[in-house]
C-alpha cells in the first residue's frame, strides 16, 4: 500500500467514533458519560506511562431511548460542539440543533416526512436568519435518488444524485448550482474485508482489528461489557506507522438512569 493510502485510511479510522459501540439498549438509561483515558509518556527521559483522563462524550436520552442531546469534547476535555434532537409522536427525528458553543445556536434543521416516514424536506435555519431548503426524491423502492438544496434567494446551491443497482448504491455525485461536478463521482465497488471482528456469546463485538492491504494490523479495538450487556470500556490502539502519532487510550462508560 502506498504511504498516502495508509495515511488516508488511518485518518478515516481515527475519526471514526467509538463512543457508542453495540450494547443492549435499556430505555431506563437517561445519560451516558464517556471519559477518555490516554496513555502518555511522563517525560522525554522517562519511558513509564501515565494515564490522563478527560471528558470525551456525553449523551442524553428520553424514556423511549431516543437521543436528545449529544456533547462532544476535544482531546483536552474542552467543549467542542453540541447537538440537540426532537422527535414526533412516533419517534421520527424532526429537529436537529447545532451548537458550536454551549449557549450559541448556530444551525437548526426541521425535517418533514411522508406517510412512509421518509424525509422529503429539510429546512436549515442559520444564525443570520437565512434558510436553506433541501428536498429529497426517492424511487419506487424508497431509495434516495436526488437531494437538492436551494437557498432562500431561490438559487440552487447543490444537487446530489444517487444511483442504485439491486439495492446497492453504485454511484454518488455532487453538483453545484450550474450542474458542474463539485467532486468526482464516487463509484461504490465492494472492497475485500479488511476488518477482523470477534463476538461474544451475546453476539456483541469484543475485538476489532483493522488491516492494511498487506494484511498487517494497524488498529485494534477491544470492548468489554457489564453484566447487563451495556458497554463498559473500549480500549483503542492505533499504529501511526510513522506517518501520524500513534494513539493508545481507553474509554470508560458511566450511566445514569430514570427512576
Amino acid at each position: 500500500m502506498a504511504h498516502s493510502n495508509i495515511y488516508s485510511k488511518f485518518m478515516a479510522l481515527f475519526q471514526k467514533s467509538y463512543t457508542q459501540p453495540p450494547f443492549l439498549m435499556d430505555n431506563r438509561i437517561k445519560g451516558i458519560t464517556i471519559t477518555q483515558f490516554d496513555y502518555v509518556i511522563r517525560n522525554i527521559n522517562d519511558e513509564e506511562l501515565d494515564i490522563q483522563g478527560h471528558p470525551h462524550h456525553y449523551s442524553e436520552f428520553d424514556h423511549n431511548g431516543n437521543l436528545l442531546k449529544e456533547i462532544k469534547y476535544n482531546r483536552y476535555g474542552e467543549f467542542e460542539e453540541m447537538f440537540e434532537y426532537g422527535y414526533d409522536q412516533t419517534g421520527n427525528l424532526i429537529r436537529e440543533s447545532y451548537y458550536p458553543e454551549e449557549n450559541e445556536l448556530a444551525e437548526e434543521k426541521i425535517f418533514s416526512r411522508n406517510d412512509s416516514g421518509l424525509i422529503v424536506q429539510a429546512l436549515k435555519n442559520y444564525q443570520d436568519g437565512s434558510i436553506d431548503t433541501t428536498t429529497f426524491l426517492y424511487d419506487d423502492s424508497n431509495q434516495l435518488i436526488e437531494k437538492k438544496t436551494i437557498t432562500d434567494e431561490d438559487e440552487v446551491e447543490q444537487i446530489e444524485k444517487f444511483e442504485w443497482e439491486n439495492g446497492t448504491l453504485i454511484n454518488h455525485e455532487i453538483l453545484d448550482g450550474d450542474g458542474e461536478p463539485i467532486s468526482e463521482p464516487e463509484e461504490h465497488v465492494a472492497q475485500p474485508n479488511q476488518t477482523r471482528i470477534t463476538h461474544n456469546e451475546l453476539n456483541q463485538v469484543v475485538n476489532e482489528e483493522e488491516l492494511d492491504d498487506n494484511g498487517e494490523v494497524f488498529m485494534t479495538v477491544n470492548r468489554t461489557y457489564d453484566e447487563q450487556g451495556r458497554a463498559d470500556e473500549v480500549e483503542v490502539f492505533i499504529d501511526g506507522r510513522g506517518q501520524a502519532i500513534s494513539r493508545h487510550y481507553f474509554l470508560k462508560y458511566d450511566y445514569t438512569f430514570f427512576e
